[in-house]
């Protein structure tokens, strides 16, 4: 697909912000935060969802199914959930999980079709018990730009907590999405292990200093604090093989599921707390 830039994209008028993103829905996806940005602001300029319907409409058909990509399909789902959501953009960045935005997350942000959702039918039962909301759990691989803006995306819907249990972090881009959900109010702690917060890079420290995120290790160097799992809100979750770097990001053969059913979420909470309080 072709590059698109935030930079390049603020330029455009709202019709060819549209066509141009989804021609290039990785870009989009890669830099959610900047373009999301962007669309709220032709949103606050009175553009209304009837009119992005339109647009959204009308790219896809030009593109025309050769062009459809998931990319091209998560990104377009984005922009139509965040023009009903009106000026205010609901303030979390495109990616809503279910309770918050009142529908599954196959109509938020994923293929459209739910192919990738489980359905409820076909859920174990502990998932079922989960009423008056839909249970979603979806499945990311890497390197992938798109699997990592699904977790830019995640973090960016953190509203009252976001707790965060890992074994490093190095990437930036991640670092940045934590501290902007200090900066609008949300409740962070982070747990790491002690001898990768003495590594080269490692964003921990700085989040410490800079937002005041407070942080603690297992202080043990033979064993290794290997977890890698976060949760916001204590009801959605994100856990995996994926570590917070760099490389993981952009070499590594990584994986990793996000859910909202209320026991796993449940489960990792209790799991946060126990190695907080034991740290």
């Amino acid at each position: 697909a072709p590059y698109l830039s935030a930079q390049e994209a603020s330029q455009l008028p709202l019709d060819t912000f549209v066509q141009r993103s989804l021609e290039c829905a990785p870009s989009a996806l890669q830099q959610s935060h900047d373009f999301v940005d962007i669309f709220q602001g032709h949103l606050q300029r009175g553009s209304s969802s009837a009119q992005v319907a339109l647009l959204v409409g009308e790219s896809l058909e030009r593109m025309g199914s050769a062009g459809a990509s998931k990319a091209t399909v998560d990104w377009a789902c984005q922009l139509l959930v965040l023009a009903s959501q009106g000026k205010s953009g609901g303030g979390a960045g495109g990616y809503r999980p279910p309770q918050a935005a009142g529908g599954s997350y196959a109509q938020v942000a994923g293929s459209g079709n739910g192919a990738w959702e489980t359905p409820k039918q076909q859920q174990q039962p502990q998932q079922r018990q989960q009423s008056g909301s839909d249970v979603y759990i979806k499945s990311l691989f890497f390197p992938s730009e798109e699997s990592f803006g699904e977790l830019v995306n995640f973090l960016d819907s953190a509203k009252t907590s976001l707790d965060i249990c890992v074994f490093n972090i190095t990437d930036n881009d991640l670092a940045r999405a934590i501290g902007n959900a200090k900066k609008r109010g949300v409740n962070v702690r982070i747990i790491t292990d002690d001898e990768q917060l003495k590594c080269q890079g490692n964003d921990v420290e700085r989040l410490g200093e800079q937002y005041g995120i407070p942080f603690k290790t297992d202080n043990d160097p033979k064993k290794f604090m290997h977890s890698k799992f976060a949760i916001i809100d204590r009801r959605a979750v994100w856990s995996g093989s994926y570590n917070w770097t760099v490389g993981a990001r952009r070499s590594n053969n990584e994986s990793a599921i996000v859910t909202n059913d209320s026991r796993t979420a449940q489960a990792f909470s209790a799991e946060f707390e126990r190695l907080w309080n034991q740290f």
